[in-house]
């Protein structure tokens, strides 16, 4: 773990620049949603705090920029689905392929491709997980849930199964936490909480590897 503060003030600076123009992508696909959603300040310092996060436990090992891919694209997600309960496939789909490049590579340049194939194999399984439980709820989760569950197996996969595990309990736990908040949920036609699964997916994934580098 890099305890130098010039690396995790570098991401942050970086988290800050990059966030701001991550608002644009946000603005494109959020439809509704308050001034605060859509303002460059709030994606700035959202990638800017996440990166440094990251770079703060993570150090300087090449996973951190693997991390800071999905933590980008993360951050607008996490927003739109906030705001409407949709995770666009134009955004979710460039984090999973980014994600899934940075780790061949990883696994290239050390000549050890076991935690790639445990990334993939995490992958499948988590969107398979999920997409049963989709087709069980009868649409209380959809399809951008599924793609983004791949990216949460695929990015905390490559560190263990028991990390996989972990992201999608504390994912399961956020979940039922904006079920008893009025104002962090809506109903669907049956009268049943819905609630936005993205913020709470990205969120277990912060937490795990916040918590296991």
């Amino acid at each position: 773990m890099a305890t130098d503060w010039w690396w995790p003030a570098g991401w942050a600076a970086a988290g800050a620049l990059l966030g701001t123009g991550t608002v644009d992508l946000t603005r494109r696909f959020l439809l509704t949603g308050g001034t605060v959603a859509r303002s460059r300040w709030f994606g700035a310092v959202l990638t800017a705090a996440v990166l440094a996060l990251l770079s703060w436990r993570i150090g300087t090992r090449g996973e951190v920029f693997v991390y800071g891919v999905a933590a980008v694209l993360g951050v607008p997600l996490a927003v739109i689905d906030w705001c409407e309960h949709r995770l666009p496939r134009a955004l979710v789909l460039p984090q999973l392929v980014g994600a899934a490049v940075g780790f061949a590579a990883l696994s290239l340049i050390r000549a050890d491709p076991a935690p790639g194939l445990r990334a993939l194999w995490a992958l499948l399984a988590s969107a398979g997980c999920c997409l049963i439980l989709a087709l069980a709820t009868g649409g209380g989760i959809g399809a951008g849930d599924v793609r983004l569950a791949a990216v949460v197996g695929l990015v905390t996969g490559w560190s263990g199964w028991p990390a996989v595990a972990a992201a999608l309990l504390v994912a399961s736990v956020l979940a039922l936490v904006l079920s008893a908040i009025p104002r962090a949920h809506t109903r669907d036609e049956r009268g049943a909480a819905v609630v936005p699964f993205g913020p709470c997916f990205l969120g277990g994934v912060l937490a795990v590897v916040t918590v296991t580098g």
